[in-house]
């Protein structure tokens, strides 16, 4: 998770963490905590991320998808 683009990105649409949190349902800490690295968000709240944040594809993948294969570009054929 890229939390620089996602810092930027709840900016853009809410100005304020605690205004994210507020449209999230979510406690401010628990923001707090994700944007520090202390806590990572499961699939079903990424989901909800996205969507309060809508988010489009591309810029989905620049917060929650930084590396297309988690092998990288070492994948061969099978």
């Amino acid at each position: 998770m890229n939390v620089c683009r996602l810092r930027g990105e709840i900016a853009a649409e809410f100005k304020t963490q605690s205004a994210f949190a507020e449209a999230i349902g979510w406690h401010k800490n628990k923001v707090s905590k994700m944007l520090n690295g202390e806590y990572k968000p499961n699939t079903d709240e990424v989901a909800l991320i996205a969507d309060v944040l809508h988010l489009d594809e591309r810029r989905y993948c620049d917060v929650f998808l930084q590396k297309i294969s988690p092998i990288g570009d070492k994948s061969k054929p099978i």
